[in-house]
C-alpha cells in the first residue's frame, strides 16, 4: 500500500505539470479572473477591519501582484526566517523587496504582524486542491507549520489557483490545515463552515 506522502509527491507532480503547460497568456487571464473573484468574496464575506496575509508568486502560480499593487485592506506578505519561522510585515507603496530563502519576494522590513492584531483572512499557495479543501504545497510544510501556531486568528484561509489545479481527492494527513476557500478563474468554492 502506498504512504499518503507517496500519493501526494505523485498528486503534486501531475498538478504541476498541469499548471505548467499554461501559456503565459492564459495564467494572465486567469490571474485577473481569480483576482476579482478575491476581491468580490472580501468585500462581502471579510470581517471589518481584518488584515490579509497574502504570498508573493512565483512565475507558474496565480499571479499576485496586482493585489498588492491595489490591496483591499491592510495587507502584509511573509519572510521566511530559517525553514521553520515565518513572519508577516505590511506592506506599502515603498516596500523594497528582497528574494528569499526559496527564490520567493519578501518584504525587507516593514510593521510586524501580531496575532494579536485585527483578525485576518490568509490566502495560501497551493500546487493542487480537492473540493474537500485540502491543499497540496510545494511539500516543505511552511504555511502548515505557521498555522498550527496561529489558526486561531485566522478567520478564513483562502487558495487561489486554476482550475487545472483541482484533484479529485488528496490524502490528508494529521498535520494538515484544510482551506475554507479556493477561487479558481471559474468559480469560487466553499470547502466548510467557518
Amino acid at each position: 500500500m502506498i504512504s499518503p506522502a507517496a500519493a501526494k509527491q505523485q498528486l503534486r507532480l501531475d498538478a504541476l505539470t498541469r499548471r505548467r503547460v499554461l501559456s503565459h497568456e492564459l495564467k494572465y487571464q486567469y490571474s485577473r479572473s481569480i483576482e476579482r473573484h478575491l476581491l468580490s468574496h472580501l468585500r462581502h464575506n471579510a470581517p471589518e477591519n481584518h488584515h490579509l496575509l497574502a504570498y508573493r508568486s512565483l512565475p507558474d502560480e496565480v499571479d499576485t501582484r496586482l493585489i498588492f499593487a491595489t490591496p483591499p485592506c491592510q495587507i502584509y506578505a511573509p519572510r521566511m526566517h530559517g525553514r521553520d519561522d515565518m513572519h508577516w510585515f505590511g506592506i506599502t507603496g515603498s516596500t523594497e523587496w528582497i528574494k528569499g530563502a526559496f527564490g520567493i519576494e519578501e518584504p525587507a522590513s516593514g510593521h510586524d504582524w501580531a496575532d494579536e492584531e485585527s483578525p485576518a483572512i490568509l490566502l495560501c499557495p497551493l500546487v493542487g486542491f480537492d473540493r474537500s479543501g485540502n491543499r497540496l504545497g510545494m511539500g516543505k510544510g511552511c504555511f502548515d507549520r505557521w498555522l498550527a501556531k496561529h489558526q486561531q486568528r485566522i478567520t478564513s484561509i483562502i487558495g487561489l489557483a486554476f482550475s487545472c489545479q483541482e484533484i479529485a481527492s488528496i490524502p490528508s494527513e494529521s498535520h494538515d490545515v484544510p482551506l475554507h476557500t479556493i477561487i479558481t478563474e471559474k468559480e469560487v468554492i466553499s470547502c466548510q463552515k467557518l
